[in-house]
């Protein structure tokens, strides 16, 4: 029987894609829906490992699928993280900008305090510990939501047909 194919370039698809999802401005509004986006990655991931598979692999479990999935949101964590400091430093804080003036568009009662901390905030910029601390919490919610999208993937991907019958009950203890 042949071994597992190696999960690390699997998750590392599967991280990319998750990445590239989250921190393209506007594109990242996938993840409003329940971070469809992140999960897709942990998803994919295990697509890809699915893929290495051959006849003589031994079958896939939900722990295989697991590992891929939160490997891929490790990998989506770090990655995005650099690729949304990137974008930041070539585009500006576009998706904030946007929010800020559909805020002041939608003629709401805010307070005039309230909309000038929300400026002086976005202006403010990135520091290297705004950046630690995004990055902390990425990984955080991407390991959590690519392990989900890699359980997804194993309900779609497990063996069809393999029933395991359920282990025998151990037999009563003997009576004195």
């Amino acid at each position: 029987m042949n071994q597992k194919p190696d999960k690390l370039i699997p998750s590392l698809y599967g991280g990319v894609i998750m990445a590239v999802i989250s921190a393209i401005p506007f594109l990242n509004f996938i993840n409003c829906f329940c971070c469809a986006g992140i999960m897709l990655g942990g998803f994919l991931g295990v697509f890809f490992y699915k893929n290495n598979f051959t006849p003589g692999t031994p079958p896939l479990t939900s722990g295989d699928c697991l590992a891929v999935g939160a490997l891929s949101g490790v990998f989506g964590a770090v990655i995005g993280t650099l690729l949304a400091y990137a974008s930041l430093m070539l585009f500006g804080n576009i998706m904030g900008e946007f929010l800020f003036d559909m805020i002041r568009n939608m003629n709401l009662e805010i307070p005039q305090e309230a909309l000038d901390a929300m400026e002086e905030s976005m202006s403010a910029g990135l520091t290297f510990v705004s950046m630690f601390m995004q990055l902390i919490m990425n990984l955080v919610i991407d390991s959590i939501f690519g392990l989900l999208g890699g359980l997804i993937a194993y309900s779609v991907y497990k063996p069809k047909g393999v029933i395991t019958p359920p282990a025998p009950m151990p037999p009563p203890p003997p009576v004195q």
